[in-house]
């Protein structure tokens, strides 16, 4: 099969959650004997870029980790709130046609279709039979996270009303339900729909905006060709936290800290691994906040290859998000090193951690609920151990690549 996998942003300047998906997803298929080429979006303008022969953007080629990769982005300026509220690009639309048809792709699987959403169509207008991959709730919530600019929790827009309401009072109505008209038409333009989440799958069930029965889960894989034979680490009289992810906001890494000043345990220390993606503000206040505590460790940005010698240093990994996170791959990743979590009870986190069985879970944006729980460990080290027992690892990126396949396979048959 020749494959094309679309996503929003990717290495080496972006290595979240889905970028790390579609990166392992596109390796193992290559493994496989499928020619294998990733579609994404570029924001910076470093580098050496050509003129698309057809539409108004530029075009960049490169190989990341052996994958073939290429980048598109306007020649004239668009924010995220322009591509955000209005799906149909025409350039990014000829673009991907001229792609798909030029590279005989056979598949086109959108890992997330923010910035290049208009590459669906594309791919149906060529005949190519589309898989989309919902990772987020951008399709339903214009910010993608279901957080609303007051930061508490959205379950519903009620039609864009409560989007108007507590995030976007200087549109109308209008331009919300004109958004979701796009969201219905980008729906219909996939022959099949994954979710590596059950709650995800509930909640777009919920809306209404995707029909109950369309989506497959299909759960993500770890590549244990990253974890070596190591020694399992035992506890010793100092018990390390961390965190390994993005220092932003909705992540909720100011929750953990304000957690951690609240315990005066001297046993305890943390460990903060991760880049902040332009919220350098919010990263530095916690840095300055958590600089009057020896306990607690900012160490900055990191290199995914890195994440073994990272995670082999610590005892338990928090995960403090306080949105509805997916299926979050720092949870999976942790527990395929057996590594037990401390995270939020809502969306996939809870799905994932079950409260004194494998980890434990605490209110979401509840600093002192997190506080306790890091309280207990700290008094009761050998429930490290019974929670290692308990976890669940994750599924190999091999038995994820192969339900994938079949899903490919399955859609080509019936052509």
């Amino acid at each position: 099969m020749n494959i094309l996998i679309g996503v929003h942003q990717f290495f080496p300047s972006h290595y979240s959650g889905t970028e790390r998906y579609a990166l392992q997803l596109a390796k193992q298929l290559q493994k496989m004997g499928h020619y294998v080429q990733i579609l994404t979006y570029i924001l910076s303008e470093d580098g050496r870029f050509d003129e698309s022969p057809l539409a108004r953007l530029y075009i960049k080629e490169y190989y990341y980790e052996g994958v073939p990769v290429i980048g598109l982005r306007h020649k004239r300026f668009v924010d995220n709130h322009t591509m955000a509220f209005n799906y149909a690009d025409e350039d990014i639309y000829l673009e991907t046609k001229r792609i798909l048809m030029k590279g005989n792709f056979n598949i086109y699987h959108c890992a997330h279709p923010f910035r290049i959403a208009y590459s669906l169509k594309a791919a149906r207008d060529t005949k190519v039979k589309t898989v989309l991959m919902l990772t987020d709730y951008l399709l339903y919530c214009p910010l993608g996270i279901m957080l609303r600019l007051n930061n508490s929790i959205c379950d519903d827009s009620d039609d864009g009303r409560n989007c108007v309401k507590y995030c976007y009072p200087h549109l109308g109505q209008d331009v919300l339900v004109r958004r979701l008209n796009q969201s219905r038409e980008l729906i219909d333009c996939a022959d099949r729909i994954l979710s590596p989440s059950g709650f995800l799958i509930e909640l777009f069930n919920h809306t209404g905006l995707i029909s109950e029965g369309r989506f497959i889960l299909s759960r993500h894989g770890f590549d244990y060709t990253k974890k070596k034979a190591i020694a399992k680490r035992q506890v010793s009289d100092t018990i390390t936290f961390g965190y390994i992810g993005t220092v932003q906001y909705h992540k909720g890494v100011h929750v953990m800290v304000e957690a951690f000043k609240k315990t005066n345990n001297p046993t305890i220390r943390l460990q903060v691994w991760g880049g902040c993606f332009g919220e350098t503000e919010y990263r530095d206040k916690l840095v300055e906040i958590a600089s009057a505590d020896p306990r607690i460790t900012f160490l900055g940005q990191y290199e995914f290859n890195d994440v073994e010698r990272i995670i082999s240093s610590m005892d338990v990994v928090i995960v403090p998000s306080i949105w509805y996170e997916n299926a979050p791959l720092t949870i999976s990743t942790s527990f395929a090193f057996g590594i037990p979590v401390i995270t939020t009870n809502i969306g996939g986190m809870g799905e994932m951690v079950q409260d004194g069985f494998n980890g434990l879970t605490f209110e979401v944006g509840n600093p002192y609920e997190l506080s306790i729980k890091l309280n207990k460990i700290a008094e009761n080290p050998d429930l490290i151990e019974h929670f290692r027992k308990n976890i669940r690892y994750p599924i190999r990126i091999e038995e994820e690549a192969f339900n994938t396949e079949l899903v490919f396979k399955e859609l080509l048959a019936l052509s």
